[in-house]
């Protein structure tokens, strides 16, 4: 968003002292030109303005970036009390936390296999909660919101714990693929961020790289469908 607000604010800005440094000397010139007794008066007045506007312009973007960059920092605030006051989303995460750990909440693991069956006791309705508010983050980004830049540090670590995690990947992410589009599309996308903007190096055994999505299709057909997907995402800029 910061990015956006750049993007649009600057060459606006540029705009309007151009045209007040082209009105400016106008009146510079004509003011020359016509040799009155009052000249110097009008050259001083008319530079006095010129300063004056540029001033104030330069102080109106500055206290409007400041006041979007509040209300960014309120956002996150909220955003930040929503996943935390779920307690299914606590609850999620507390036992996934448990699992990278060491510290399985059954007090058994499942031996570090691939192919086991996690046996955490956690409701479907709240894996679709919790994924489902992840799915709220990939449309904030879409829609330039919010930014990686602002998110990465607050949720990416939740964010992949979760989808990277055998529970998770084997109630919800494998089984229904076509359900969580959005959740494929954003793990691609933050993934992306975190190596070619961040230029953060995740180890392979980090919950930012192991089990990545696109290896739980296994199809032509799914490989076939998670390429177009990956092709046709909205893309954050």
């Amino acid at each position: 968003m910061k990015r956006k607000f750049k993007k649009q604010g600057l060459p606006i800005l540029v705009v309007i002292l151009t045209v007040a440094l082209v009105i400016t000397c106008l009146s510079f010139v004509k003011t020359l030109l016509s040799l009155s007794g009052e000249s110097v008066i009008s050259i001083a007045i008319s530079a006095f303005e010129t300063i004056g506007l540029i001033i104030s312009l330069i102080i109106a973007v500055k206290q409007l970036n400041d006041s979007k960059e509040i209300a960014r920092a309120d956002f996150l605030v909220e955003l930040n009390r929503a996943f935390t006051e779920s307690e299914g989303n606590l609850e999620l995460y507390t036992a996934l936390q448990s699992c990278i750990d060491n510290d399985c909440v059954l007090e058994k693991g499942c031996g570090g296999s691939t192919e086991a069956h996690c046996q955490l006791r956690i409701p479907k309705v709240t894996v679709s909660n919790y994924l489902t508010f992840f799915e709220t983050i990939y449309l904030l980004l879409c829609n330039s919101v919010i930014s990686f830049d602002m998110i990465d540090d607050l949720f990416g670590y939740r964010f992949f714990l979760a989808v990277h995690s055998k529970f998770v990947q084997q109630m919800k992410l494998a089984p229904q693929p076509e359900n969580f589009k959005n959740i494929f599309c954003l793990e691609y996308e933050w993934m992306k961020y975190r190596k070619e903007v961040a230029h953060k190096i995740d180890s392979e055994n980090s919950v930012f790289m192991i089990r990545p999505l696109k290896n739980l299709l296994v199809t032509d057909e799914q490989k076939k469908i998670y390429e177009q997907w990956i092709e046709t995402r909205r893309k954050i800029v």
